[in-house]
């Protein structure tokens, strides 16, 4: 019904005066929109019926038809939508323009009632008072109060250039607890802070260029300070520590990874070549694979350790997925070389561990059919010789 109210206003000689909207001469195209203005009481008087086509006068109140989205001018749509809407449609004659229309002063007032929402959710209290709303915002050393008070004409104030500015400081103000978020509300404060708490909001209307750049140099000043050169840092001191535990690894394990020659050496003296069957060369053999199984453990949990390790270098990385490491940091590829050596290292230790007892086993059991080959060519020649005997004596 909104568009066929303005339809009337539009078409007769309309006029305000004292809170009534007089539309004189107006030619009724539609008996059904003055039912419904009866119907919710916007007649100041009541008009007689009249069949469509005849001419009439209405007097209708405005304050009934701002209720149904009608606004007469700006400023009364401010008074009766300072901080939300309620209603989807609306209409402000001094614009002539609808809502559902594109227009700088809808989207002012849209940025408007943003930006207080963002700043009440960093506020630390928020109360009404005399329909309008106000937030105390803290920080440590200090604190202001903000009265959300605004009219038309402080709409007007904003420049078109600046709605780039304010979505970007609604946006920081909606995170949720962020370094950049306190850096904001610490200049915001300093911002405000010289002016008259009543006139704090409209000066920051006017003046929000000026407070974007000081939260921008703010922040990019911390930037400098902070994110690449302590950044850098920590992953060259968090590289360095991970090459320290992986060094570890190896340099840990000396005092046992010696005993493997120790043993192979103390083996092969008791080793008896004279008696290739005597118990202590069995008991050295196994012996031999025992410690070699017990010192595998022992590798095998060094070889976790590095794993782990590895596990631990990769969960690091991934916290800093938005930056390249390897681009801040040339350490971590040392890392991963230093990671590819020591696990190359542990498969040399594995391979003399393993090749020492089976060396040796197989050079007994070498050892012990050379003795049986030897005995048999032995039986063979005193065989051959018996009978060459037997000959020479027939």
């Amino acid at each position: 019904m909104l568009w066929k109210i303005v339809d009337i206003i539009s078409t007769s000689d309309s006029r305000i005066q004292e809170g009534t909207l007089f539309c004189d001469n107006y030619i009724v195209t539609d008996n059904a929109i003055i039912e419904y203005l009866e119907s919710i009481n916007a007649f100041e008087n009541i008009p007689t019926k009249k069949q469509v086509g005849d001419k009439i006068n209405l007097e209708l109140s405005l304050a009934h038809l701002n209720t149904i989205g009608y606004f007469e001018d700006c400023e009364t749509f401010i008074i009766k939508n300072r901080y939300s809407l309620q209603l989807d449609l609306y209409y402000i004659d001094e614009i002539k323009c609808y809502s559902s229309e594109s227009n700088d002063f809808f989207t002012k007032y849209n940025l408007i009632i943003n930006l207080i929402n963002s700043i009440k959710k960093v506020a630390k209290h928020t109360y009404t008072d005399l329909n309008i709303d106000n937030s105390i915002i803290f920080r440590e050393d200090k604190s202001i109060f903000l009265h959300f008070l605004f009219d038309a004409s402080d709409i007007e104030l904003i420049k078109t250039s600046e709605s780039d500015s304010i979505n970007s400081i609604i946006r920081v103000f909606n995170e949720d607890n962020t370094e950049k978020q306190l850096l904001f509300i610490n200049e915001l404060i300093d911002f405000l802070n010289p002016k008259d708490e009543n006139s704090r909001f409209k000066f920051l209307l006017s003046q929000f260029g000026t407070l974007y750049d000081k939260c921008n140099n703010a922040y990019q000043f911390y930037l400098r300070d902070y994110s690449y050169n302590k950044l850098k840092i920590e992953l060259d001191s968090k590289a360095l520590d991970y090459t320290q535990r992986i060094q570890s690894v190896i340099n840990d394990s000396q005092t046992k990874l010696i005993a493997i020659p120790t043993a192979f050496v103390l083996v092969f003296v008791a080793f008896d070549f004279n008696d290739l069957f005597a118990v202590k060369n069995i008991a050295s053999i196994l012996s031999l694979f025992i410690f070699a199984i017990l010192i595998q453990l022992f590798l095998n949990n060094q070889k976790s350790t590095l794993s782990f390790i590895w596990e631990n270098i990769l969960s690091y990385k991934e916290t800093f997925s938005s930056n390249s490491i390897e681009t801040i940091s040339s350490k971590f590829t040392l890392v991963e070389k230093e990671l590819k050596k020591q696990k190359n290292r542990l498969r040399m230790v594995e391979f003399l561990l393993w090749s020492i007892p089976i060396v040796l086993t197989s050079l007994w059991l070498f050892l012990i059919n050379y003795s049986v080959l030897l005995c048999q060519i032995k039986s063979l020649f005193i065989m051959i010789a018996s009978i060459m005997k037997l000959f020479i004596c027939l």
